[in-house]
């Protein structure tokens, strides 16, 4: 591990993470920690010519904290994971990702919506998003979410777009192909189709102000036979069969496709 500290608060870097950033032996490192939304943004800089930006998710939202204990003294605070193990406070790990300036790898997004009873519910939406740019099509990230009833299949499509659209502009890619099943929700987003519907315009504009906030990601838009979209489809249907929201990053490949070259 690598510490550093600015008054009580230390900060720790697991060897893994010291790995992905490319800090080596005698190395310089220089840290800034700020709030960023619903996370944190970590930024390092190494040797004045190596900058990267480390995302930091608390542990409740990872869901690996099951609770913690309050001592009389500082070192008796403890957190209890979900595993089972207990780490002192101030060495909980709580590094999930890394973003590096260059954007240089591609995605493929899929999304897929169910409404069972359509348009009554109950409904939920699926995404996945695999690695593209070296072939191997690794996956990133899946996610599912329920959504109740009185929700309508196109609905579904268009928060699995969304939800899918989010986790992929935390990758840091320089390009995405986004495809689903739907030749209508498809041809709605790229404007081929008009919008008539009220909830389904509010859902559009969203995707659209998420794309305009990320102009710099090169998206396409294509669509795809329902047999190849199966992924998204299952996952909109564990979410209604759950009645749960999940989200799982394949953080070994995340990390993998987001590591830093040092020549």
């Amino acid at each position: 591990s690598i510490m550093g500290s600015f008054g009580d608060d230390p900060v720790i870097i697991r060897a893994r993470v010291a790995e992905a950033l490319g800090i080596r032996d005698n190395d310089k490192v220089f840290f800034e920690f700020g709030e960023f939304g619903e996370i944190f943004r970590f930024k390092v800089k190494i040797n004045d010519n190596i900058c990267s930006d480390v995302l930091l998710h608390d542990l409740i939202t990872l869901n690996i904290l099951g609770g913690f204990s309050m001592g009389p003294k500082k070192e008796h605070n403890k957190l209890t994971l979900v595993s089972g193990k207990e780490v002192w406070i101030p060495e909980q790990e709580m590094w999930a990702g890394m973003k590096v300036i260059e954007k240089k790898h591609s995605a493929r997004l899929q999304f897929d919506g169910a409404s069972r009873n359509n348009p009554n519910g109950p409904a939920g939406y699926g995404f996945c998003i695999v690695r593209t740019d070296d072939g191997s099509n690794d996956e990133l990230v899946q996610g599912c979410g329920y959504a109740g009833s009185k929700r309508s299949n196109n609905e579904m499509e268009y928060e699995g777009l969304m939800e899918g659209l989010i986790w992929a502009t935390r990758l840091n890619l320089e390009s995405l192909e986004i495809c689903g099943d739907s030749q209508l929700i498809i041809k709605q987003v790229t404007g081929e189709y008009a919008v008539k519907n009220h909830r389904l315009k509010r859902l559009l504009s969203k995707i659209q102000a998420l794309l305009s906030e990320h102009n710099d990601l090169s998206c396409t838009f294509r669509c795809v036979p329902r047999e190849q979209n199966k992924v998204p489809d299952q996952l909109a249907n564990l979410a209604i069969d759950m009645r749960e929201n999940i989200t799982r990053c394949n953080w070994p490949n995340v990390n993998n496709m987001m590591k830093i070259s040092r020549t």
